[in-house]
């Protein structure tokens, strides 16, 4: 399941007893990993109903989070479930209402399928052409010489760079003028010293594509249709078929990611081809 940074996750779990009716067990406690590592410990919860309980958690790390509930005592038993939490900066690039109107479905009951197939598409999207929502990215680095290439593509701007540990700030670097002999080179995030700089910095930019160019917009919607559409022929019992562009030349990527996305996205078929022969 996936919820947006900031939402309450419903979490709950029925215990049932030896002839698998609904009963309270004797403790249950829920215990919620965090993708930093962390973990929220939520201490004994009272049932809601006969072996129903109920904890409602607030979001506040994106990533994947891991539940495991564990109840002891009469009716002992454990389970772990799992949810995504998509990051507000930089996440995905299109939203649920386009995409329903896209595939020209109403009501709500594969909202959340779709979200998932949402997320899909726009991660394999950026995969190929570099971020595409704006995020803020902090990156450090240990630097001999004049020239860094920051390593998430294209760069909007450079926000600020820190000599560390605890240096000043030197906020923010401009293409032209150049701040403190920062200059960034253009958005393929090659940021240049005018001298030569020895230690460790932290820099903090903006990268991603503002405004976000349509293709990359009709290219989301066409994936997130082509891989909807394949779903739901593989659930019907069969190998979901090419379309009539794609049958044309079909390679090993050519199913995930037709034809007609690649065009959209300025990839090349025979570009497609090599990365296939090479990786």
């Amino acid at each position: 399941m996936s919820f947006d940074l900031g939402d309450v996750v419903p979490l709950s779990i029925t215990i049932l007893d030896a002839d698998s009716q609904e009963a309270n067990a004797g403790q249950v406690t829920l215990t919620i990993s965090l993708p930093d590592g962390t973990t929220t410990e939520v201490g004994s919860i009272t049932p809601t109903s006969a072996g129903v309980y109920d904890y409602d958690y607030a979001t506040v790390q994106a990533g994947r989070h891991q539940a495991r509930w564990v109840a002891t005592g009469a009716n002992a038993s454990a389970f772990t479930d799992a949810f995504d939490v998509t990051p507000a900066d930089g996440g995905d690039f299109i939203g649920l209402a386009e995409t329903k109107t896209h595939l020209q479905k109403s009501g709500t009951g594969d909202d959340e399928q779709l979200r998932f197939f949402i997320s899909a598409a726009c991660q394999m999207i950026t995969d190929r052409m570099g971020q595409v929502s704006p995020a803020t990215v902090v990156h450090d680095v240990t630097q001999r010489g004049n020239t860094i290439v920051l390593p998430t593509r294209p760069v909007i701007a450079v926000t600020s760079v820190q000599q560390l540990p605890g240096g000043d700030l030197v906020a923010p670097v401009d293409e032209d003028a150049g701040v403190a002999g920062w200059y960034l080179d253009g958005s393929e995030g090659v940021l240049r010293h005018t001298g030569r700089f020895a230690g460790r910095i932290r820099i903090t930019y903006r990268a991603g594509r503002n405004p976000l160019p349509p293709n990359f917009r009709m290219a989301a919607l066409e994936l997130v249709a082509h891989l909807w559409r394949g779903s739901q022929h593989n659930q019907a019992g069969g190998r979901p078929a090419l379309g009539e562009t794609d049958a044309i030349s079909a390679s090993v990527r050519a199913y995930s990611m037709p034809y007609r996305v690649m065009e959209l996205l300025g990839l090349k078929k025979d570009q497609e081809r090599d990365e296939v022969l090479v990786g």
